[in-house]
C-alpha cells in the first residue's frame, strides 16, 4: 500500500505540473521603421509615445529631418513631422520638466517640440557643436553638454541650456578635455564625469584617461575626484539608489568599477559577460539597470541589480546593436531603435504563475523561482532576480515542447519505474515457490 501510495501521490504531482508549466519568458517584439537611422536621438513623450529624431544611414532619405512615433499600445511606427534643423549626427533628444522635448546634435540649433501645441521651435541663438560630447540633465531638468572632441582637437567647454528662457549658458571648463567620456548626476545635483579619450600632441596619438572631474552647479566649478581603477572611453554610466555610481565597459573592456562621491572613492564591481563600448544603460524604476548592446557585445543583454551587486543574462536581441538608443516607457517596457528595425522588451506584462526572468516583467507581485507570484507568503526572495526551476523544486515538463528539463524527464522516467517496479513485486508474491532441490 505504501508504494501505492507513493506512485499516486507522484504522478498526481507530475501531472499539475506539467498541466501548469508557464509558457516561456519574455522576449523582445521586432518592429519596423519606416526609416533607417543611426546616431538618431530617442525620448518617450508624456503620452507614452517614443519620438525619434534625427540619424542617418543614407543622406538621400533625408532621415535627418524626419521624425517617427512609435505607440507601444499597437507597436507600430508612424512619420510624426519633421524638425527644422537636419539632425545627422551625436543626435540626443532630452525630455524636460514642462513636458517639452530637447533635441540637440552636431549640426544644427537646439530644438524643442511641444506636445501640447504640437510645435517645433529652433532656438537659433542657442547653438552647440556636439561631436563626443557628454550629454545629460542637471537636478532642474536643464540641458548639459560637456566636453568633446573632433579630429586631434579635444575641448572642455561646458554649456547649460535654460529650458525656462531658450538660451545656452557657458559655464567654467573641464580642467582636461575629454571626448567619448560619459556625465552622470549625482543625487545631490553635481556631476561625475569619467575617463574619455584624448589626443596627445607629445606623442602624436589617442590615449585614454582615468581621471574623473565634478561639477558643482551652485558654485559653477569643477573639481578633480579620485581616479577611475583604469581608464575607459566609450563607456557608459549610470547612479545607483543609494547615490554611487556604477561606471561599466569601454573599448575591450567588460569589467565594471563603482564611485562613492560620500567618500571619494572607486571599488571594483561585478564583471560582465564580455566587453562591450557605445552600449546603453537605461536605469528601471526599480533602481535595477539593463545594460543592452554595444560593440563587442552584439545582441547580448545584461541587468546589473545593486541589491546583489551582480548581472544576469536577459533575452538577447534578435541582432546586434551599437550606437542604438534604448528608451524606458513606463508601463510597457524597453524600446531599442536602431538601423532599420526596433525592438521592444515588454514589462509589468506577465500575469501571475507565467515564466519569467526578472520582477519588472511582472504585472504585479514578483518574479521568484522563475514564476510571476503576488509576494505573499514568498520564501523572501527580495527584488525579484533570475529565473530558475520552480519555487520547491519537484517536476517540471513542457508537454508539448522540446525544451524538457532533467526535472521534468524524471517525472516520466522515474514514475514508470516504480510502476515496473511494483509489479516485480505482485507477480513475484503471487507465484507458488519453487519446490528444493
Amino acid at each position: 500500500m505504501q508504494y501505492r501510495s507513493a506512485i499516486s501521490q507522484l504522478l498526481t504531482a507530475c501531472a499539475a505540473l506539467l498541466i501548469s508549466t508557464p509558457a516561456a519568458a519574455q522576449s523582445w517584439t521586432s518592429s519596423s521603421l519606416s526609416i533607417p537611422r543611426a546616431s538618431h536621438g530617442a525620448a518617450a513623450l508624456p503620452s507614452g509615445e517614443v519620438l525619434v529624431v534625427g540619424g542617418y544611414t543614407d543622406r538621400s532619405t533625408w532621415t535627418a529631418r524626419t521624425v517617427e512615433s512609435y505607440s507601444a499600445s499597437t507597436g507600430s511606427w508612424s512619420v510624426f513631422g519633421e524638425t527644422h534643423g537636419d539632425h545627422y549626427v551625436n543626435v540626443h533628444a532630452l525630455p524636460l520638466h514642462d513636458g517639452r522635448l530637447l533635441v540637440v546634435s552636431m549640426e544644427a540649433p537646439l530644438e524643442t517640440y511641444d506636445p501640447v501645441s504640437d510645435t517645433w521651435t529652433q532656438w537659433s541663438d542657442a547653438w552647440v557643436f556636439v561631436s563626443d560630447t557628454a550629454v545629460t540633465q542637471l537636478a532642474d531638468g536643464d540641458g548639459f553638454f560637456v566636453g568633446g572632441g573632433m579630429d586631434f582637437d579635444d575641448w572642455g567647454t561646458t554649456l547649460r541650456f535654460d529650458a525656462d528662457t531658450g538660451t545656452l549658458q557657458s559655464l567654467a571648463p573641464l580642467a582636461q578635455g575629454r571626448r567619448s567620456h560619459a556625465a552622470t548626476l549625482l543625487a545631490d545635483g553635481r556631476v561625475l564625469v569619467t575617463g574619455g579619450g584624448h589626443f596627445i600632441w607629445e606623442d602624436e596619438r589617442f590615449g585614454e584617461l582615468a581621471s574623473t572631474e565634478i561639477y558643482d552647479p551652485a558654485t559653477n566649478t569643477w573639481t578633480g575626484a579620485a581616479p577611475m581603477p583604469e581608464p575607459r572611453t566609450r563607456h557608459d554610466a549610470a547612479l545607483l539608489p543609494d547615490g554611487r555610481v556604477l561606471v561599466a565597459g569601454g573599448v575591450g573592456k567588460s569589467s565594471t568599477a563603482i564611485y562613492d562621491p560620500a567618500a571619494d572613492a572607486w571599488t571594483a564591481g561585478p564583471a560582465m559577460a564580455g566587453a562591450r563600448w557605445d552600449h546603453t544603460m537605461t536605469t528601471l524604476p526599480s533602481g535595477r539597470i539593463v545594460v543592452v548592446g554595444g560593440g563587442g557585445a552584439g545582441a547580448s543583454v545584461e541587468l546589473y541589480d545593486p541589491a546583489t551587486e551582480s548581472f544576469t543574462a536577459l533575452p538577447s536581441l534578435s541582432v546586434g546593436r551599437s550606437g542604438h538608443t534604448t528608451t524606458y516607457i513606463p508601463g510597457e517596457g524597453l524600446l531599442v531603435v536602431g538601423g532599420d528595425s526596433a525592438e521592444l522588451y515588454g514589462l509589468h506584462q506577465t500575469p501571475e504563475g507565467q515564466a519569467c526572468v526578472i520582477t519588472e516583467e511582472c504585472a504585479s507581485g514578483t518574479c521568484e523561482g522563475g514564476l510571476c507570484v503576488d509576494g505573499s507568503g514568498s520564501s523572501g526572495g527580495g527584488a525579484g532576480g533570475p529565473g530558475g526551476p520552480p519555487v520547491g523544486g519537484g517536476c517540471s515538463l513542457p508537454l508539448f515542447g522540446l525544451d524538457a528539463s532533467y526535472a521534468g524527464a524524471a517525472c516520466l522516467l522515474f514514475a514508470p519505474g516504480l510502476f515496473a517496479r511494483r509489479r516485480r513485486r505482485s507477480s513475484a508474491g503471487s507465484q507458488p515457490p519453487r519446490p528444493p532441490r
